[in-house]
């Protein structure tokens, strides 16, 4: 199966191309011309250098040209986007730009590799866990209303869901939107793309004010390793192309779901692991869903917060309200087990823990005398 992707260099994509040999996938990423203060993905990436296209989604079709389009029509299964601007304090026109117009300039790639094919094509558009705003309790894999809570963000993602819900018609490409939840480094290598505001809030746990961290009763934490997300999401992809044809677009969660841990849950485990490690400790108080989302989405009209920790603020509505991801759709796609991670794998990846050493049984003095 041949993939057009976007995003290849982020969080999510770094791992789709490393998986990408065990699954026997071929992949063709879109890339800007000018990337200032990055590295050229065929250095990051040098196993791709020969099918890197190169294109930008704020661009209708995504800025591909003519004869590349030919050439992808003939080979391309599945159109991905992975593309986004994941900078909360990033302003409402970049998010448009980035995270609407791509993923509606996604489908009309993938519209088009169909029509000069003649072949069946799926188009996947990866959204976020964050569409849900505000909302509490179990979180369906359904279109979601309106949101008073929801931040430029989030909005920019669930109105990406809508246009493309919207703009889906009779005969187009299969759809299938991909809730992702937060992403952590590899299971593996713990290797990571970026740090997102669990990482960053991780580092910062001594300079909360009175060291006290806000969050429900219950409140649980929905990430993934990256590696792990990336399979549920290939897994997903499959599930799809074995489907058949589907009238409307699919929404599925990738996400830890029911087996994500509690905040407590992950705290006490990281402690366990190293107690000396954190110093003085994180106390939870308990707090209402209002105050939580409150906090993070105004603390910046009231005190002079960096960029940084603008970011951290908002960061708290992850990790301190108490909700589910349901995954039955995703259960309908995937044939093996659904994305999870040990709790204590979580924590290692969350507060950069120290891998587990095995232990070392204790020497016999009355065999020193064999030793050469």
């Amino acid at each position: 199966m041949k993939l057009l992707l976007t995003g290849v260099a982020g969080q999510l994509g770094s791992a789709v191309v490393d998986l990408a040999p065990e699954r026997g996938l071929d992949l063709a990423p879109v890339v800007r011309a000018h990337r200032p203060g990055r590295l050229p993905v065929d250095r990051v990436f040098p196993q791709l250098a020969g099918g890197i296209v190169t294109g930008d989604v704020r661009q209708p079709s995504w800025g591909l040209a003519e004869a590349a389009l030919d050439e992808l029509a003939a080979t391309v299964d599945v159109v991905l986007n992975l593309a986004g601007d994941t900078d909360w304090a990033a302003s409402a026109r970049d998010l448009y730009a980035t995270n609407v117009l791509g993923a509606r300039h996604g489908l009309d790639v993938a519209r088009e590799l169909q029509r000069r094919s003649g072949r069946r094509l799926l188009y996947c558009h990866v959204s976020s866990f964050v569409v849900a705003g505000g909302a509490l309790g179990s979180i369906a894999e359904v279109p979601l209303p309106p949101d008073r809570h929801r931040t430029q963000y989030e909005e920019s993602k669930w109105v990406a869901e809508r246009e493309l819900a919207a703009a889906h018609r009779p005969g187009d490409p299969d759809v299938l939107i991909a809730r992702v939840g937060a992403l952590l480094g590899d299971s593996r290598t713990g290797r990571t793309a970026k740090r997102n505001s669990l990482y960053v809030l991780s580092d910062r746990w001594r300079d909360l004010p009175g060291r006290v961290l806000p969050a429900m009763p219950g409140a649980r934490v929905d990430i993934l390793p990256r590696d792990v997300a990336a399979r549920g999401l290939l897994d997903a992809l499959d599930g799809m192309v074995r489907a058949g044809p589907r009238a409307e677009p699919v929404i599925v969660h990738v996400t830890a779901g029911e087996r994500a841990p509690t905040l407590r849950n992950l705290l006490e485990t990281a402690r366990s692991i190293a107690p000396g490690a954190f110093g003085e400790w994180v106390r939870l108080v308990p707090a209402s869903a209002e105050r939580i989302l409150w906090l993070s989405g105004n603390a910046q009209r009231f005190l002079p917060l960096s960029k940084g920790w603008r970011n951290r603020v908002i960061g708290l509505r992850y990790i301190g309200l108490d909700r589910i991801w349901e995954r039955g759709r995703l259960a309908d796609l995937v044939a093996g087990p659904l994305p999870a991670a040990d709790p204590e794998v979580l924590a290692r990846l969350t507060f950069d823990l120290p891998a587990p050493r095995p232990p070392v049984a204790p020497g016999d003095p009355n065999l020193a005398r064999f030793r050469p």
